[in-house]
């Protein structure tokens, strides 16, 4: 299966955080996959949609810097022709890098020929969780 690097310039990680400033959202693939999966559903519901504000509900301002309705909207363009819409997903697990939690799913979307892996990375700053970073591959 040829991986495909979705959202180019979407799938940007804003990794600088401040150890003091953020935290992992769990401790175990139950914790951070009650916390991932419903952030993720809203995600991928609004790529499908091409709803920019549904999509970047959770991102951190980094993220939002970085990932403009504009360039959202160009590359979603892009991954549509790529992999297609989103349609189901398994959930592998997590790992934990720094002070991020990175969560794992197996999905499935309507052109790609096989599996895609969905990388969405998450901090908890304050009673806030984030998404700083995204990737279909």
């Amino acid at each position: 299966m040829k991986l495909v690097a979705c959202l180019a310039g979407l799938a940007v990680v804003c990794l600088a955080l401040s150890p003091a400033a953020a935290g992992m959202v769990g401790q175990d693939d139950k914790e951070v996959q009650g916390v991932a999966d419903p952030i993720l559903e809203t995600v991928l519901t609004g790529f499908n949609n091409g709803n920019y504000a549904l999509y970047a509900k959770y991102f951190d301002d980094t993220l939002k810097d970085a990932i403009t309705e504009k360039k959202f909207m160009q590359v979603r363009a892009d991954i549509l022709k790529k992999i297609g819409t989103y349609q189901s997903r398994t959930y592998l697990g997590f790992l934990q890098q720094g002070n991020t939690s990175v969560a794992l799913w197996k999905g499935r979307f309507s052109v790609a020929d096989g599996d895609v892996l969905i990388k969405l990375v998450l901090s908890k700053r304050g009673d806030k969780v984030q998404v700083v970073g995204l990737w279909f591959q």
